[in-house]
């Protein structure tokens, strides 16, 4: 046996030179490689090519994390597309790197842009005091521009609230108030500083180079104080109170909790900012998300357009046919429950194993004999958030449900946990409640408005009654005889319920969507009989002899009378058009969004209406992942059926970053389903009045298993045939009012049970 001082065998001497010499090669290959992207980064740069630069600056960033000269042009980048916490979060890390005033000054700058003035003032105070004895022409300017700022901050004065815009076609536009402002600070362009060489391109033996190499990758699977995710992020606002949650479910849950957020704080961008942090980190490779089948597509979108990961989902034809193969090779999979749970899906989902899931709506869990319960209790999974805002509904029992799927065995057997904690008699009422509290704080997280100090603005709602024409109400009502004909077909008829639903909410938008619809079914609708035929051709010549809709006239008349940014929402993209007609006949400069542009068309159309134009016309597309802070006022046109995309369009405005009050105008033309709608959200349960999620919440207590819309058209099919549709309306909102009174005891039990304990 050869001792500890042994020298080394010929052989061994060998495979240390070759160990040495690929180490050599790799440092160089990693060298050459980070010198190339970040050369081909500023080329990229100087053409105008910034998601290029963009792209190959984070590559850059693997190599080396701490490169100066990457760190500060991914800064100028994102500062330059308006993605400001991005900007920030590169900034940060250069001030951590290196002490230069000049990054203090970018750091003031940017918070201002962000509407921050308070940060914007403290930073730039410590910017002049770190170049108080700096006498350089350059200096003295920024010095004086930081002095700008902390002066323009004090002396601000906030505006006079504006009057609503009125429906009154006779309203006139107030006179524009002109008053002295504090001159604004210079905005200078953020500094190509020096960048020092890659930390593996100093000379060192090559046990140097390993060591920094392992310490690289520890740092960035393990250090979760600084989120990597961050700076990759598109149009998210992540709060602190967020990014503080992500931080203990990273490093103190270990990535096992229960998100319990009250309504409208983001539990949705939290789950998915921990989804990917552990993406980048190689932690999660294989991750499921779990919703209810109304915010799957919400989930989807999410995704994709804010977090740039690409979900897919079992209802494809590709999933059809080999769903085996489909779970195994998919990454990242969003899904309904209620489709995973059943044949053939359950068995495959459940033979995987899963590095993280997530599930939404986690309340649908509180029962252990339920099949969501055991779906996700049979899951292979490392890593799951479960989202809810009420864990508890009717008992305790639902709350160690929960928590059981999270961390077996943390409150024990059902039977102990009876006997422990619950009062006999009394199920909503714990014992030893402190005891309780303790044990959840390793697995729960419940941040409060008034804890997160999340404050908006009034949102102030109006129904705007549109009298139709005598042809327009002519048309809406055949269409309405029509479909309720063939809504409920008689053996033999094939209307397909999709294409008659359609058809009803385009009679409510506009004679150029219904018209476009009919023509439609008139030439490729393979249901279209010789009686319906005959229907359709009548109500297809009377909808396009109306030139000018009576809601397309008033909303010209609102719109000239109203100075400041409105967003226009539509579901049709014919209604669309028709609305673009109505600006360029009124002289108003306006900006077009549809779901069918492309991301670059989207962005341009989203910059044009910031910049210069006062409409937006969008379709419902731009109510999904676009924030719109900088308008005041949202009009719906045309109404979705669905409450969910109605909250998703004002969500769009009305947010955390809004400083005004927001006005909703809705648009409906009597004798509608729309007007109906109106009465029952809007009169009866106030539903403008609602923090943002509630009405989620509500919905979700009505223990229907039907789509909203799909009630909707029911209640007005069946009131047109039986000459009741206000009754039938009525016992909608009666129903709603119940839903609105069980979700408000259910979340004072919540509170009751949680208090403020479980906030970051």
């Amino acid at each position: 046996m050869r001792g500890p001082m042994a020298k080394p065998t010929s052989q061994e001497r060998r495979k240390q030179i070759l160990k040495q010499r690929r180490a050599e090669e790799q440092r160089e290959a990693d060298r050459q490689e980070l010198e190339f992207m970040v050369r081909a980064a500023l080329q990229a740069h100087n053409t105008g090519d910034a998601p290029a630069a963009d792209r190959l600056l984070k590559k850059a960033l693997l190599l080396d994390p701490d490169h100066v000269q990457a760190l500060t042009l991914l800064a100028q980048i994102h500062d330059g597309a308006g993605h400001y916490t991005e900007a920030l979060a590169y900034l940060r890390r250069l001030r951590k790197l290196k002490d230069d005033p000049i990054v203090l000054y970018n750091i003031g700058v940017v918070y201002r842009a962000m509407g921050q003035p308070e940060n914007a003032v403290d930073v730039m105070r410590e910017f002049l005091s770190a170049t108080q004895a700096r006498r350089a022409p350059k200096w003295q300017t920024l010095r004086e521009s930081a002095e700008a700022l902390c002066q323009n901050v004090r002396l601000r004065t906030l505006p006079e609230k504006p009057a609503p815009p009125s429906p009154n076609p006779r309203a006139a536009a107030p006179a524009p108030r002109t008053e002295e402002k504090p001159p604004e600070p210079a905005r200078v362009g953020l500094q190509f500083l020096p960048a020092a060489a890659p930390g593996f391109a100093n000379p060192g033996t090559v046990a140097d180079y390993f060591l920094r190499r392992q310490w690289i990758e520890l740092r960035m699977a393990q250090n979760f104080e600084d989120l990597l995710c961050l700076p990759s992020l598109q149009g998210v606002d992540s709060y602190v109170f967020q990014q503080e949650t992500v931080r203990r479910v990273l490093r103190h849950l270990k990535g096992r909790a229960l998100l319990a957020d009250e309504v409208g704080l983001g539990k949705t961008i939290e789950a998915c900012l921990v989804l990917k942090e552990y993406w980048m980190r190689g932690l999660v490779r294989k991750a499921l998300v779990l919703a209810p089948p109304s915010l799957v597509s919400q989930w989807k979108g999410e995704l994709i357009e804010k977090f740039g990961l690409l979900p897919a989902s079992p209802d494809g034809a590709e999933s059809r046919r080999n769903p085996q193969q489909f779970w195994k090779e998919a990454p990242l999979v969003v899904a309904s429950i209620a489709m995973v749970r059943l044949d053939p899906h359950a068995a495959a989902v459940a033979a995987m194993p899963w590095d993280m899931v997530i599930v939404d709506e986690a309340h649908c869990l509180k029962n252990r004999n339920s099949l969501n319960w055991r779906l996700v209790d049979s899951l292979q999974k490392k890593f799951i958030l479960m989202l809810t805002a009420t864990p508890v509904e009717n008992n305790l029992v639902e709350l160690y449900n929960l928590i059981t799927l999270l961390k077996p065995g943390l409150l024990a057997t059902e039977a102990e946990f009876r006997k422990t904690y619950m009062t006999p008699g009394k199920p909503k009422a714990p014992r030893q409640p402190e005891q309780l509290r303790t044990l959840l704080g390793d697995v729960m997280i419940r941040n409060t408005r008034a804890a997160a100090d999340v404050q908006l603005p009034r949102r102030i709602a109006a129904s705007v009654p549109v009298a139709p024409s005598k042809t327009e109400a002519q048309v809406y009502d055949m269409v309405s005889h029509f479909v309720a004909q063939r809504y409920r077909p008689a053996e033999g008829r094939r209307a397909p319920p999709l294409a008659l639903d359609l058809m009803q909410r385009q009679a409510g938008s506009s004679p150029q969507a219904i018209g476009r619809s009919v023509a439609r079914a008139l030439s490729e609708g393979r249901w279209v009989q010789a009686e319906d035929r005959q229907e359709l051709e009548a109500i297809l010549d009377l909808a396009s002899g109306i030139e000018e809709s009576g809601k397309g006239a008033q909303l010209g008349r609102m719109l000239s009378a109203h100075p400041g940014k409105a967003v226009v929402f539509t579901e049709f993209v014919p209604t669309l058009d028709h609305l673009a007609r109505v600006c360029e006949e009124h002289g108003i400069s306006y900006s077009l969004f549809s779901g069918d542009f492309s991301r670059a068309e989207k962005d341009a159309a989203i910059a044009l209406f910031r910049d210069q134009a006062r409409v937006l016309l969008s379709t419902g597309a731009g109510g999904e992942g676009r924030n719109l802070q900088f308008a005041d006022t949202i009009v719906n046109f045309d109404l979705p059926w669905n409450p969910m995309r109605i909250e998703q369009r004002v969500g769009r405005v009305h947010r955390i970053g809004q400083s005004r009050d927001v006005f909703v105008f809705n648009f409906y033309q009597e004798g509608t389903v729309e007007e109906q709608l109106l009465r029952v959200l809007h009169d009866k349960i106030n539903m403008f009045e609602l923090v943002v999620g509630e009405m989620d919440a509500i919905l979700g207590t009505l223990d229907e298993g039907r789509d909203f819309a799909e009630i909707v058209m029911d209640l007005w099919v069946s009131g047109r045939q039986s000459g009741e549709v206000e009754r039938e309306f009525e016992e909608l909102a009666q129903r709603l009012l119940d839903a609105k009174k069980r979700h408000v005891e259910v979340q004072k039990l919540d509170d009751s049970l949680f208090a403020h304990d479980f906030e970051v």
